[in-house]
């Protein structure tokens, strides 16, 4: 076994196709690669001495001539190509000036607003943490407990007669008393017959009465006008779904 030992030579800084054709151009170093390949094949291991061996770095040249030929048509078709994108841009953006200029000559001579926008305010405004008041808790209120006397004259007590208060015993009886008659009863209908005395609180009262006694089935898809005469004797009246009471299982025991 024999060994072949070579004089080190600078390595190429970088191994692309660039460094190496590089590479292939210094004289010094193909004068060494071909000393490298005469002692490689003075080799008693190598029978046979191909002759392309001898001058392989002269096709690596002719290869790399035609690489470098090919680089150049890529490069020449790429930059007639940004050639002719950079001039289709500048043309589009001069039909869009002449667009723009156009149009504003069409309307020089129009009255109305001029183009612009409307801002909130020329500044922004600035709020610190620190120009914030601090908290400042109310003053506890005293009540005066002391029992108002029946001679006080500032004592308004009219208001305490004033309230609206809706009997829904009576309301239901007013049903029930219907329903003895008949199956079933629209309110519209018994409505006609005991009118509301309270407006529109006792029209809400009738539709939030529950009683064993009858069913009140609400139809949301018709509409009923239901009327009253409010303390002022103003006519008064509402739209409301169609309710309708129908006679349960105590009535008909008690009609039975």
């Amino acid at each position: 076994m024999c060994s072949v030992t070579a004089a080190p030579s600078p390595k190429p800084t970088s191994r692309s196709f660039h460094a190496f054709y590089d590479f292939l151009l210094v004289r010094s170093r193909q004068e060494e690669f071909a000393d490298l390949l005469e002692r490689v094949h003075a080799l008693d291991a190598i029978d046979e001495v191909d002759s392309r061996i001898r001058r392989v770095h002269y096709d690596w040249l002719d290869a790399g001539e035609r690489t470098q030929a090919t680089v150049r048509l890529l490069s020449e078709q790429l930059r007639r190509f940004l050639d002719d994108r950079a001039w289709l841009e500048n043309r589009r953006v001069m039909d869009v000036l002449r667009s723009i200029e156009s149009n504003s000559l069409a309307l020089r001579d129009q009255p109305g607003l001029a183009p612009g926008f409307d801002i909130d305010a020329t500044c922004p405004s600035i709020s610190l943490p620190f120009e914030r008041p601090l908290y400042t808790p109310r003053p506890a209120l005293a009540l005066d407990t002391t029992p108002a006397s029946a001679g006080d004259a500032q004592l308004d007590v009219s208001i305490l007669f004033e309230q609206i208060f809706v009997d829904h015993e009576r309301l239901a009886n007013e049903v029930h008393r219907a329903l003895a008659r008949r199956s079933q009863v629209p309110l519209s209908e018994l409505l006609a017959t005991a009118p509301l005395e309270h407006g529109l609180a006792e029209l809400v009262g009738y539709f939030s009465l529950s009683d064993p006694g009858f069913q009140a089935i609400i139809d949301g898809d018709i509409r009923d006008s239901v009327s009253w005469t409010d303390d002022e004797g103003r006519i008064r009246r509402a739209r409301v779904p169609r309710l309708t009471y129908m006679r349960g299982t105590a009535n008909e025991r008690q009609s039975s």
